[in-house]
């Protein structure tokens, strides 16, 4: 991308609970771990990115004076599809990031901000929600992608992206979901699921949630049966550094 290792702008997009907040530094801090991880796994230097953090509720990126050359919008616990003013800010930001061909990874939230950005609906899903290690069907696109034929990320989603941009290709997809990821390369690359997340920090989630009232109970008890299940959020960690130019 650029002649120095590129600096990647991660809009925190809400405070994350404990488990990630306290143990782990935030959103920031999480893919710091997978991305630490998956340049080691590719015998890359640490220093072959650099993180910079903004919280999106309050501040996003300049153009004019912030240096930036990708931007990560993280999960939250808010609607995509509302109309607050940071998310309209953001749905703003993420649209004039395109025109200027920056590139735009999305995660969770992010990737319905990517969606709505782009000229798509994005709301509750009448399928309900998906949550815990679940096993995603991989596009031809998505297998080639993530050099793989299947991938199983940590989920945590109720709304979804309905139609696909045009000019994207559709990643993964479950029963639930036909859009779990868009990409095209050097400018969008989305995930509905969360690579970042592990175990404790869906556990708590769902705890959260539960004890809420806002997922149910058997939703709750059967994703405790597969919460400490394999994922694969390294494997799209390196499919991000791959996205970037930081790996071949």
């Amino acid at each position: 991308m650029t002649s120095h290792p590129p600096l990647l702008a991660v809009l925190e997009c809400d405070q994350p609970l404990d488990a990630a907040r306290i143990s782990r530094g935030g959103h920031s801090g999480v893919w710091t771990s997978v991305f630490s991880t998956a340049l080691k796994e590719l015998s890359l230097p640490l220093g072959s990115i650099v993180i910079s953090r903004y919280n999106a509720e309050d501040t996003l990126p300049s153009f004019d004076t912030d240096r930036f050359d990708a931007v990560l919008i993280s999960g939250s616990r808010y609607n995509a599809w509302a109309d607050d003013a940071w998310i309209v800010r953001l749905v703003d930001f993420t649209k004039a990031c395109v025109e200027r061909k920056v590139p735009v990874i999305g995660i969770c939230f992010g990737h319905q901000i990517v969606g709505r950005a782009l000229g798509s609906v994005v709301n509750r899903n009448e399928a309900g929600w998906e949550v815990a290690p679940t096993a995603l069907d991989l596009s031809e696109k998505g297998k080639e992608v993530f050099g793989q034929d299947t991938l199983t990320l940590h989920l945590m989603n109720r709304d979804i992206v309905r139609t696909c941009p045009s000019g994207l290709t559709i990643l993964a997809s479950t029963p639930k979901t036909e859009i779990h990821g868009l990409y095209q390369p050097g400018a969008i690359f989305t995930v509905q699921g969360h690579p970042e997340f592990e175990s404790e920090i869906t556990a708590e989630l769902l705890k959260m949630r539960n004890d809420s009232k806002v997922i149910p109970d058997d939703t709750y008890a059967d994703a405790l049966k597969r919460i400490d299940r394999p994922h694969d959020g390294i494997v799209v960690g390196k499919a991000l550094l791959k996205f970037l130019g930081v790996a071949a």
